[in-house]
């Protein structure tokens, strides 16, 4: 009987322990930081602004075919006014706009791509376009040269189909001015 005494004693004792509850949260302040928005200024991309592009694979009038797509990238930094305007590296939409395979008579194949456009460092798309003219070039003059210097027997050589390896330069043009951001 003693023992139930001690027992319930020590109960009796430990109770107030185990009945505490934790401590009150305590409010701490916040300290909101503002973050300053990027300092950017306008920077103009006249038309017709000169640049390269490569190609990214290597392409084949014998392989190619109307509508494909192209891909290409930009060669070097388009630079305006000691500010990056359009990156290295960056992806350039174009696609094969006419291809005629090779053939006989001497006649080449021929390939002609359509550039649409790639994107400037704040993400706009830039139009561009292949030419600083809107004509083409006629290799038309090509053939008429190889019948007259081979005669007759120029016209049973068959032509050749144009193959362009990966990293072929190719010069575009911006088709319309553009305003873009870049960080100072």
């Amino acid at each position: 009987m003693h023992s139930v005494h001690l027992l319930a004693g020590l109960v009796f004792c430990a109770s107030p322990l185990l009945a505490q509850t934790a401590p009150a949260p305590v409010a701490v302040p916040v300290v909101m930081q503002t973050v300053a928005a990027p300092v950017t200024r306008d920077v103009v991309i006249p038309e017709g602004t000169e640049f390269s592009v490569v190609t990214v694979d290597e392409m084949s009038s014998k392989t190619a075919n109307k509508d494909d797509v192209v891909p290409m990238k930009i060669d070097e930094p388009v630079v305006i006014g000691n500010q990056v305007v359009i990156p290295k590296g960056a992806f350039v939409k174009a696609s094969v706009a006419d291809v005629k395979r090779a053939g006989h008579f001497g006649h080449a194949g021929t390939l002609s791509l359509k550039v649409e456009s790639t994107s400037a460092v704040d993400g706009q798309k830039i139009p561009l376009r292949a030419s600083k003219s809107s004509s083409g070039d006629s290799h038309m003059g090509a053939t008429v040269a190889l019948t007259v210097l081979f005669g007759p027997l120029g016209l049973l050589k068959h032509g050749n189909d144009v193959k362009y390896p990966a990293g072929t330069k190719v010069t575009v043009y911006t088709d319309q001015q553009m305003t873009v951001k870049v960080s100072q």
